[in-house]
């Protein structure tokens, strides 16, 4: 099943001068810089692809609805909805005027194939059990019953594709069939060729419901590595996937932009191991959030310091309404008096915390590498150390690759794990069971009971409270730290206008509602 970058996720775009883009075999192509539009792009070497093309898929095909910045769900495929009373049956009405760029109609008939197909394939493996049933009862009407509370999310996240071009291919081979090479969607922009290893190509689709885009021409660079230097050299226009760690290089430069897309779902943490001697009193696992500037920390790395910070679990509506509840403050004397009162102390004078003889001592693990995900996990971990050390709390940090540290942590051998925290990851692909004990020995039966009551459920009013109540366990018991939400970065040429930070920020995405403004 395509999903989105969640949205994301988090891209690039934007053209400075009349540039002759080289795409090999002798078939060199110049393009308008009036109406053209060359994106350094994160994934290349595939034609467009479930398994493969990420947001590129957006340019050519549609989902059923989108959200807008309030979280509500607006109409793509799907002009209205009316959901049952525990939201996990929809019956959608279509719209009737989209075709597939072959100028075949697109219907209900679509929805259900596409369904089909991804519970069969191979990559679709966990939409399976995601859908108990669909039913097409016309052309432009069809409705999706839901095997669990939160498959309703397909709405946003999975793209239909064409029954009368697609049905007779075996869908446990769909990542093989040759229509990737040139697909037929019913997008904003149509495919015209791929070269790989150097770009994909895309031309506004005149016949598009909406109106045919203001950017004519759309180009996916796969020049990510080299990025940077293109962007600042005017041969791409803007970078997807901007790594944060390089934002000094940019943000001061007055030809570009910088987008942020906040993530509403992952967030940057420390896992505590709960039953270790050292984390197993929730006083001092406050008093390691209360000694953590986390401002300073997104300056350091070159993020907006009004990102939001929490605590604990939020729902996506919650968080796009700002309905956070105020994060710990950084309160270094709080936290000195917290780790006092539960009995570490310097009693040698050398820096250093003690209680029955042990020094507050361990060692963290981060992930060995540094992307545009990551922002350099290696810099945040030297800088937690040095805020703990202000403390009296000595902590070493050990870089390991992903997968070491995944097994580490899945095996509860470690003290301390610096890790993305996913809330609403599918319980299969989830490695902590929050409040379940292992890995990270921290047992709640209550937030236990919570995240099942909320995966059972998707009606938004009953989730809001289930989260609330998370929220507030989590402020108590701080089994985590929660250091800073995942943030996207996309920078772009001052030309291309109609991006905005947080949730209108990715141009790969949003490419139909973007335009060119001639700088003089």
């Amino acid at each position: 099943m395509k999903v989105r970058s969640d949205r994301g996720m988090i891209m690039c775009a934007y053209m400075l001068a009349l540039v002759t883009l080289g795409c090999g075999g002798g078939d060199d192509r110049a393009y308008s810089r009036d109406s053209t539009v060359i994106i350094s792009y994160c994934c290349g070497n595939e034609a467009l692809n479930p398994s493969h093309a990420m947001e590129a898929m957006n340019l050519v095909f549609l989902p059923l609805a989108t959200r807008d910045p309030q979280g509500r769900l607006v109409g793509r495929l799907a002009t209205s909805w009316e959901p049952s009373p525990d939201y996990r049956e929809w019956t959608y009405h279509l719209r009737t005027d989209v075709r597939w760029h072959d100028g075949v109609p697109v219907t209900a008939h679509d929805i259900a194939f596409t369904i089909d197909v991804m519970s069969s394939s191979l990559i679709g493996h966990g939409a399976a059990g995601a859908f108990e049933s669909v039913t097409v009862h016309d052309d432009s009407t069809v409705t999706i019953r839901s095997g669990h509370a939160r498959a309703a999310e397909y709405q946003e996240a999975m793209l239909f594709y064409p029954k009368h071009l697609l049905e007779h291919l075996d869908p446990e081979r769909l990542v093989e069939w040759d229509f990737w090479k040139r697909p037929v969607g019913n997008g904003p922009y149509r495919f015209v060729r791929v070269e790989p290893e150097t770009m994909m190509e895309f031309e506004a689709n005149p016949d598009f419901y909406l109106g045919k885009p203001r950017i004519e021409r759309v180009i996916l660079k796969f020049s990510l590595d080299a990025g940077i230097t293109e962007l600042l050299g005017g041969s791409v226009d803007a970078i997807s996937s901007f790594p944060p760690a390089s934002l000094p290089t940019i943000v001061r430069d007055p030809r570009f932009r910088v987008y942020y897309q906040f993530g509403e779902r992952t967030t940057h943490a420390i896992y505590w191991k709960n039953d270790h001697p050292l984390f197993r009193d929730p006083r001092v696992r406050r008093a390691l959030t209360l000694a953590i500037d986390r401002r300073e920390l997104l300056g350091l790395l070159g993020l907006p310091d009004d990102l939001p910070l929490v605590d604990g679990p939020l729902t996506p509506g919650q968080y796009r309404r700002g309905e956070l509840p105020e994060p710990l403050p950084y309160d270094p004397a709080r936290a000195r008096a917290l780790l006092d009162s539960a009995g570490w102390r310097d009693q040698d004078g050398d820096g250093v915390r003690e209680r029955d003889g042990r020094p507050f001592q361990f060692t963290a693990l981060l992930p060995a590498f540094t992307s545009e995900h990551s922002a350099g996990q290696g810099a945040v971990g030297v800088y937690v150390q040095s805020q703990l050390r202000k403390v009296g709390v000595q902590m070493e940090h050990q870089l390991l690759d992903v997968g070491a540290l995944k097994q580490r942590l899945e095996s509860g051998d470690f003290e301390a794990v610096f890790r993305f925290l996913r809330f609403y990851e599918a319980p299969w692909l989830q490695r902590v069971h929050l409040g379940e004990g292992d890995p990270i020995g921290y047992q709640n039966s209550r937030v236990v009971e919570l995240i099942e009551r909320a995966r059972r459920t998707w009606v938004p009013e009953e989730e809001d409270r289930i989260y609330g109540e998370l929220m507030e366990i989590f402020r108590a018991d701080l089994p985590v730290t929660m250091l800073y939400p995942y943030v996207g970065v996309s920078v772009t040429h001052r030309r291309l206008r109609g991006l905005s930070t947080p949730w209108r920020s990715d141009p790969v995405v949003h490419m139909e509602e973007l335009w060119l403004e001639d700088e003089r």
